[in-house]
């Protein structure tokens, strides 16, 4: 009967374990996206100072609509706004072209869509949005491009 006993307690402390490890990588995994989140809403601040600044100041490299018509890595000095949630080969920024300059938000929230970027930028607007990586649903995905860019996505 002793060995049944032993064999049990094992299993037991085996799965118990396992959940343990389990809960322990679901919440290192959270945190981490979280860490994401906030480096890539950091990058959409600096990104959104850098184009009201160059608005501001005027100027002749400014559009029609007084925004800048692109995003210039050189603006950064080498430390270009990165989104956390994107990998590292993703394109930088993608311009919104003149038949989505009425949109405040890309018609694909996911790096998927468009030509996969990881930002769009709206030079009517002069509006920045971070694209997310899809998710299991297209709500999870509308979700998080809510969460990292502080405002729903509209189609």
């Amino acid at each position: 009967m002793r060995p049944l006993r032993a064999s049990i307690d094992i299993l037991i402390v085996t799965v118990a374990a396992g959940a343990l490890l389990g809960g322990l990588r679901l919440y290192q995994s959270s945190l981490s996206e979280s860490s994401d989140i906030e480096r890539t809403q950091a990058a959409i601040s600096r990104l959104d100072a850098e184009v009201g600044i160059r608005s501001a100041l005027g100027g002749p490299d400014l559009n029609e609509y007084g925004h800048p018509p692109s995003l210039d890595p050189d603006w950064f000095d080498g430390a270009m706004p990165l989104n956390a949630l994107a990998a590292g080969d993703t394109p930088w920024i993608e311009i919104a072209i003149p038949g989505e300059w009425s949109r405040d938000h890309p018609r694909d929230p996911t790096l998927d869509g468009g030509r996969g970027a990881m930002f769009w930028y709206n030079p009517k607007r002069g509006l920045v949005r971070a694209r997310v990586p899809a998710q299991a649903s297209d709500e999870s995905s509308q979700s998080l491009y809510a969460a990292v860019n502080g405002s729903e996505w509209t189609p």
